[in-house]
């Protein structure tokens, strides 16, 4: 088992636009094609929290993947679905990365 963890960084000034976007659009379209759907596509998204008053907003989105095969799926349909809205929207207010976790059983 696998997860996805997408890392976004938001200004302060275009976060609420930004997370009305988030989730009421990507959301939902992550939903649509599959992923959050099931057990093996779960979904968490957080805020990061700092006490050092930053000036932006951290999230992380996680979804679990059974294979790197899905992994590949999400990237190309999901995250570029992601980043051609996002992008003209919110432009370098609103940056992401995204990285491959593996699950290890303790």
């Amino acid at each position: 088992m696998y997860i996805v963890n997408t890392s976004f960084m938001v200004e302060s000034a275009v976060h609420e636009p930004w997370y009305r976007f988030f989730v009421e659009k990507f959301v939902p379209y992550l939903r649509a094609r599959d992923f959050g759907n099931d057990a093996a596509h779960r979904i968490v998204f957080t805020r990061v929290l700092t006490d050092t008053g930053d000036s932006h907003y951290t999230y992380s989105l996680q979804v679990e993947i059974p294979d790197t095969a899905e992994y590949q799926r999400f990237v190309s349909e999901a995250m570029d679905e992601y980043t051609r809205i996002a992008g003209p929207l919110f432009s370098e207010r609103a940056l992401h990365f995204t990285t491959l976790l593996k699950k290890i059983a303790l």
